[in-house]
């Protein structure tokens, strides 16, 4: 039901409109009738009425004045003069205070319900669309802090313009007083301590509750606006009226937000700072800069605030990954895992001092292990073995947090690249130790035997073959063949009345002396004591 104000000074017409229209049946309630405008002006603030009939001749307060109240006042109210008077001047003042209908008496009661009927189809569309409004406006509130982070990430991409900043601002009560400007980047490194004491929560919950914490230490002291981008990452507009104040506010109000971030969700925090502007609609420079100073967290390591400082271009010539690949291949070589490690966090380090970035550093990465790998000189199978760990780390390069963990993964692969080759190298010396020892069997009466005509035989380097033959048997190459030699030179004297120098030439000694001096060395007598002794036996 419409309320219905009808004001009328004759008491006839209030008496005979009251009574013949039926208010109920039309969706109205007659809830007053008064015979003044003055008085209807009380009744108006009181009961407030969607619609008022009014004459317009009246004693204190006419029509056009009260017409004239309810426009300046009650905007929702509607306005039908019923009015004894066809006069120009009166119906183009109605027009001018949004008077909705100006009917001359007298008037039938048909005519009058026809009137208000239309009244009705006014005041409902009119209810209707402030309906739709308040709806509106519910949501537009509601929605209002997604819209604010929306206009904001716009602003810091550059999008806005300048003609409509200031109304857009005030519109969502965004204030940045100060002739500087400073953007920063506020995350999480690792959101696994607030989630895992909290189970069920999910990673939204941690990220908005670092905004929150944020919002409440910036804005609350008025050091800078506040609000969650696109990624749920929490970002900060600092402003102040001085570089030096506003990188001094800056940075104590993030080493406090990283404290107390700590402290109440157990969650380390990284923040990538920008560069200084004067200019708002230059915030987009700021905000590229603190988005490259929150990559260097992949260089750097997090928990920290990085500023866009730190950042330094001329460091970013090409690095020569095959000095660093030879170093580790040194390394996988000697089988030395602390070489290993040294050179792998030595050439991370390079990529650190230089500011290569993430993209870079990682393809910088993938090349040294392939280098290493391509120059280790594996067998077919061991090379497959350590090309699907190769593989596996390919599949992970993106997914780092950090440059040193790309390191760890990186050494502990070259790690096992190493004890391949150890492997490898360990069953190939057995292999050529067992070849030789093939060879002193075949060729020990052979005088021209020596360490060179087995190295020549095998096709090795007298040093890598001597320390291999040494680790595969416990002795030299030619305590060997001396061992071999005596061996035999025992056996002759023993079974046989061959004389010392026959057996010295059949065992390959081409002097019978070096041979009994040998032989008393091994033994502990000379040929002829030995071959008496055994031969009385």
């Amino acid at each position: 039901m419409y309320k219905v104000l009808l004001v009328d000074d004759e008491a006839l017409t209030r008496e005979a409109i009251s009574e013949n229209i039926p208010w109920g049946k039309l969706g109205f309630e007659l809830v007053a009738s008064c015979e003044n405008g003055r008085d209807a002006m009380e009744v108006i603030r009181q009961k407030k009425p969607d619609l008022v009939l009014t004459d317009i001749c009246m004693p204190y307060v006419d029509g056009i004045e009260l017409a004239k109240y309810i426009f300046e006042n009650c905007p929702d109210t509607k306005t039908i003069i019923i009015s004894g008077y066809d006069e120009f001047e009166y119906a183009k003042q109605a027009v001018r205070y949004q008077v909705m209908e100006y009917i001359l008496k007298p008037i039938t009661p048909s005519e009058l319900t026809e009137v208000l009927l239309k009244a009705k189809t006014r005041l409902d569309e009119a209810r209707t669309e402030r309906t739709t409004l308040k709806k509106l406006k519910g949501a537009y509130q509601s929605n209002r802090p997604l819209l604010r982070g929306r206009f904001l990430n716009s602003l810091l991409r550059g999008d806005e313009r300048r003609e409509n900043l200031e109304e857009k601002m005030k519109d969502l009560d965004v204030s940045l007083p100060g002739s500087f400007y400073n953007t920063a980047i506020v995350t999480g490194d690792d959101l696994s301590p607030f989630l895992d004491r909290y189970p069920g929560v999910r990673e939204e919950l941690a990220q908005f509750s670092i905004y929150n914490i944020t919002q409440e230490l910036i804005e609350q002291r008025k050091l800078g606006v506040v609000f969650q981008n696109m990624d749920a990452s929490t970002v900060v507009i600092f402003y102040g009226d001085n570089k030096k104040e506003l990188d001094e506010r800056a940075e104590a109000a993030l080493t406090e937000v990283q404290k107390t971030v700590k402290e109440l969700l157990f969650i380390d925090t990284t923040a990538g700072v920008g560069e200084d502007v004067s200019d708002i609609m230059k915030l987009y420079q700021s905000f590229e800069k603190a988005k490259a100073a929150l990559e260097l967290r992949w260089l750097l390591g997090g928990s920290r605030i990085l500023w866009s400082e730190m950042l330094d271009a001329s460091k970013s010539a090409p690095i020569d990954v095959s000095h660093w690949a030879e170093r580790v291949l040194a390394g996988v070589k000697a089988g030395n895992t602390e070489i290993i490690e040294k050179e792998v966090r030595g050439f991370a380090q390079e990529l650190r001092e230089r500011r290569t970035n993430r993209t870079r550093s990682i393809i910088y990465m993938q090349n040294l292990l392939l280098s290493v790998i391509n120059s280790a000189d594996l067998e077919e199978e061991q090379e497959n073995e350590i090309y699907k760990e190769e593989k596996e780390l390919m599949n992970r390069l993106y997914t780092y947090e950090r440059l040193r963990d790309m390191s760890t993964d990186i050494i502990a692969i070259c790690g096992h690249l190493s004890r391949l080759l150890n492997e490898q190298r360990d069953s190939y010396g057995k292999k050529q130790a067992a070849r030789a020892q093939e060879y002193i069997e075949r060729n020990y009466m052979n005088s021209d035997v020596t360490l060179n005509s087995v190295c020549t035989y095998l096709a090795m380097s007298t040093s890598y073959f001597s320390t291999m033959f040494k680790m595969h048997t416990g002795e030299t190459f030619i305590e060997a063949l001396t061992k071999k030699r005596m061996e035999k030179a025992k056996q002759l004297l023993e079974n046989t009345s061959k004389r010392a120098y026959e057996v010295a030439e059949e065992v390959g000694f081409s002097d019978p002396h070096y041979f009994s001096v040998a032989f008393k060395k091994a033994t502990g007598k000379t040929p002829t004591e030995y071959a008496k002794e055994k031969r009385k036996k």
